[in-house]
Order: structure tokens, then sequence, then C-alpha cells
């Protein structure tokens, strides 16, 4: 027998969740298998939770008497295994980033669509049966560390938002354990977006000690290893992983910095520097906050997110049976006109080159970007969300800098390009990915 419980102040939240918590018992059968317990806040969840086996836990946030941040850490301080997910209004990213932090594993936001629940409710109860075996809770998940971490972070993906609130969640949530930490997530979103282009449901666990992180992703079996292993040295290559049977694994030191650390007078002369490159109002802005920019005309700015929805429409097709030269062509016609929007600014002149020049690549090399589209579906896909990403963090939500991303989208151009330009210039454009 299986206790899931419900935690929300709101009687009628519950009563929804119960709802479709019943209905998906009984279209699998589990009538006897599954009991719902309720509790009405953090405080009531966490006595229950002394006192009983508890096996899932659906935990509200903003709740009386103890909310569920809260009861979240003091629940998963007495039980290691408990699967706790958040359940969470849509516009309260810092409350959902702070609840993962403390222990829950997933979040759901509100208002819970049903389809959604149920699907992550057979991936809840294979992980919790999985926990429950010997071999899940005696060995770590991790390949590179025989340590056991009572801390997991487990994110279930098996859409795009899933795997963008990964990427949010480690790059957005405003987590700095190292300068490292950007690129191994850039890796993950990569082949997490390739699993999902070829219809892969996978979970990316991450085992957390002191010291390090530990970051695996399962389903590895049917990907092609040595473009994974070619993406890693080209984008991270001084990351220690290991791909092995159906995982891939990295691990990470939190506190360890890739670049050297500065003396004070270096430090004093690169401010001075920097006074004399940025403007009055970039020199107001905390260097922490959330920016959202202007400089595009409006006009400009909805072509581009028009062109950009079809460009990663066609984007689609790269990798399967139907694209052909036409098709080709269309991309590269796409990819041209968001080259020529960005070049009509100062801010996007950089950015428009790689954008134009991957455009050119393209047109020059149909025939090899049809035969190697197997092979560059991943990256075709990572350039068209990183592009995405940039438009709703820069001029709708708020980006930490101007360049945000700039450096991911260029480097994805780059690699695109390094695929399907002739044998002779093809090593040295992929050694120079990452000189901008």
């Amino acid at each position: 027998m299986k206790y899931i419980m419900l935690v929300d102040d709101s009687k009628t939240n519950r009563l929804v969740l119960k709802s479709m918590i019943k209905e998906y018992i009984r279209e699998n059968s589990l009538k006897n298998e599954i009991e719902i317990i309720e509790a009405e806040n953090g405080k009531e969840a966490l006595d229950l939770t002394q006192n009983r086996k508890i096996d899932l836990i659906f935990m509200d946030i903003m709740m009386p008497v103890m909310d569920g941040i809260e009861a979240t850490y003091e629940i998963r301080s007495i039980d290691k295994k408990v699967m706790i997910v958040a359940v969470s209004a849509l516009d309260d990213d810092t409350n959902k980033a702070k609840i993962l932090i403390n222990g829950a594993e997933d979040y759901i936001v509100k208002p819970v669509n049903g389809e959604v629940l149920k699907r992550r409710l057979t991936q809840y109860l294979e992980l919790i049966d999985l926990r429950g075996a010997k071999r899940f809770s005696s060995s770590p998940y991790n390949l590179l560390n025989c340590s056991i971490y009572s801390r997991r972070l487990t994110f279930l993906i098996d859409n795009d938002l899933h795997l963008s609130e990964f990427w949010e969640y480690y790059l957005i949530s405003g987590q700095k354990y190292s300068e490292e930490l950007s690129d191994l997530v850039k890796i993950f979103y990569g082949v997490g977006a390739w699993q999902l282009k070829l219809k892969y449901k996978f979970v990316i666990i991450v085992e957390e000690s002191e010291e390090s992180l530990y970051f695996t992703m399962n389903n590895m079996l049917l990907l092609n290893p040595e473009i994974i292993k070619l993406v890693i040295s080209k984008n991270y290559p001084n990351g220690k992983y290991k791909l092995e049977d159906d995982k891939l694994t990295f691990s990470l030191n939190k506190y360890e910095q890739s670049f050297k650390k500065e003396s004070k007078e270096d430090t004093q002369f690169n401010e001075e520097a920097l006074k004399e490159i940025k403007s009055e109002e970039e020199m107001d802005t905390p260097s922490d906050e959330l920016v959202v920019f202007d400089f595009l005309d409006e006009e400009d700015l909805e072509e581009l997110e028009s062109i950009l929805g079809e460009l990663n429409s066609t984007m689609l097709l790269v990798g399967s049976s139907r694209l052909d030269e036409g098709e080709v062509l269309v991309i590269a016609a796409y990819i041209d006109k968001i080259g020529r929007i960005l070049s009509r600014y100062s801010e996007t002149y950089i950015l428009s080159q790689a954008v134009s020049q991957l455009s050119d690549d393209i047109s020059q090399n149909r025939e090899v970007f049809i035969e190697r589209s197997k092979d560059i579906a991943m990256l075709c896909m990572g350039f068209g969300n990183d592009l995405h990403m940039w438009i709703r963090k820069l001029f709708f939500d708020g980006a930490p800098s101007i360049d945000f991303l700039d450096s991911s989208i260029i480097s994805n151009a780059n690699m695109i390009s390094g695929f399907i330009k002739p044998a002779q210039t093809q090593a040295d454009s992929l050694d120079d990915i990452f000189d901008f």
C-alpha cells in the first residue's frame, strides 16, 4: 500500500487534486494499492509524517501555521525517502526555487492540469518503487562516486517545459556554485533536447555533498555516444564525466572557480577600465539584478518572434527523412532574416554576424546538411531554443546582462557550421567555436 498526502489549506484545492488522483487510481486499477491522506497545513503534514509512513506528498507553498517550504525542510530531515512535490502558483518562481532547495524533488504549477498530473504520477510511483528497492537505497545513482547522499533533486523530463524548468532552476534561480555550472547545464539541456526530439522520456538526478554536485541523466542507450562525446569535448572540455550503459554523469566542484583570482591591484584596474566602457545607466544597475531591455523596435521584436516561431517549427524536420533541400533553404532564409534584424543594432551586432554566417553556411552546404541532419538535430534544436529564451528573458522576463546567452547561441551556430562545412575547413571551424 502506498500513501499519498495532499497538503493545502484550501479544501477546494485538495478536493480537485484528490479527484484527479482517484481518477488515475480507477484508470490503472490501483484501488487497493493507494490511500490518500489530507493535511491543512505544513505542521499537520509534519505530524502525520512522524506518525506513519508516507510515500508521496503534494505540498502547497503558501499556508498558515507552517508553510510548505519549512514543512518540506522538516519532513526531509526525518524522512529521506519520501517524495515531495511542490504545488505552486504559476507566478511564484522565488518560492518554487526555495522549496526545491529545501528538499522537494519536483513541482507542478497551479491550476493543475489533469493529464500532466497523471503522466507524472506514473513516473513518481515508478521512482518510489525504485527507491524502496535495495539497489536504489544502498548505492548512489551517479557513476563517479560510491558515497550515498541524502540530498537528491529529481527532474522528470517528458516535454520541453520540464527541460526548461531544469535550465531555469540552475541558471536563473540565483544558484552560484561555480562558473562551470553554466557549461554543465547547457550540456544536459542539449542532450535532453535531443532525447525529447526522439520522443524519449528521461530523468535528471542531482546528488549533492558538501563539496560537489553529481548530475546524472538516464536513458542514454539509444543516443549516439560519439556525438555526445564530441559535443562535450567542444562545449565542456575540462568537465569530469562518465558515459556508461544508460547513464551520463558529470561531477562539479561547487566552489572551484575556473578563472584565476585577481589581486587587489588587478581588481582596481579592471573596475576603472569598466567605468570607461560602461554607460552611466549600466553602472547604476546592480550586477545581480534582472533587467528588461528595450533597445529593439517593437516591430522588429514582433517580427523576430514570428520568424523564430516559424524557424523552430521547421527545425523539427532536421533529423527526419522528410527533410529536403527546399526545407533546408527555408531554414537558412529564416536564420538570415533573424541575422538581418539583429545587425541593425549595435548591442546585437556580434550576435548577428554569427547568425548570418550560419545562414550562409547552411545555404552553401545543403546536401551535407541533409546527410548529417541526424547528427546536428540536437544542435539545431538548441540553437532555436536559445534564441527563444534570449528573446523571452531580455525583452520580457529580465536577464542578468545584455549579452545573456550570446556565447551559447554563437557556439551552437558555430558547431552546426563545423559539422556541415567542407572537410578542409571543418576542423578549423570546430577548433574556433569558443573563440568569440
